[in-house]
């Protein structure tokens, strides 16, 4: 065997561990990397190769559905801003919902106090009225008017003279 029938049989690949361009027998199953000494699958290692150098050799048309593809996403931008409004619809109805639930409770709790201490003030009054205020200290009888007269004085007139001044206090 020659060096030209060795060639024709090996087939380019890249080394599945350091990335180095080999060329190997594909009829083997495995081989060693001569730049990293690492075995490897000899068809592994030409597929690494094969993806990495793929070329498009020939494309007749391509057409994209611009109207297509644009409707398709603002129709799922619109379904899911839909639904993103329709779960905060909800979380703000949930929310309104929890709070009138406080106020029901907190109106009852205030109003059984309210009751609550209507009926001590009543009771308290019956037993205040009971008992005759007996425990009620008597408070001082008020301190009589105070009168006084006031002298006239030489500057006066005789509409002035005897003036009268009365004056109340209470304590």
């Amino acid at each position: 065997m020659n060096e030209n029938d060795l060639r024709t049989r090996l087939v380019p690949a890249i080394c599945t561990q350091c990335g180095a361009r080999l060329e190997v027998d594909p009829t083997q199953d495995a081989a060693v990397c001569r730049y990293c000494n690492t075995p490897f699958v000899v068809e592994k290692a030409i597929q690494n190769y094969s993806i990495q150098n793929a070329k498009i050799e020939h494309v007749d048309t391509v057409k994209l559905d611009m109207k297509g593809t644009a409707d398709s996403f603002f129709g799922f931008l619109g379904e899911q801003m839909s639904e993103s409004r329709e779960a905060r619809r909800e979380e703000r109805r949930e929310r309104r919902e929890e709070s009138r639930e406080m106020n029901r409770l907190f109106l009852k709790i205030f109003g059984y106090m309210m009751i609550g201490m209507f009926v001590l003030a009543v009771i308290m009054f019956l037993v205040d009225t009971i008992r005759g205020g007996t425990d009620r200290e008597e408070s001082p009888a008020a301190p009589a008017a105070v009168s006084t007269v006031l002298p006239a004085t030489p500057t006066d007139t005789a509409d002035t003279a005897g003036f009268h001044a009365s004056f109340d206090f209470h304590t």
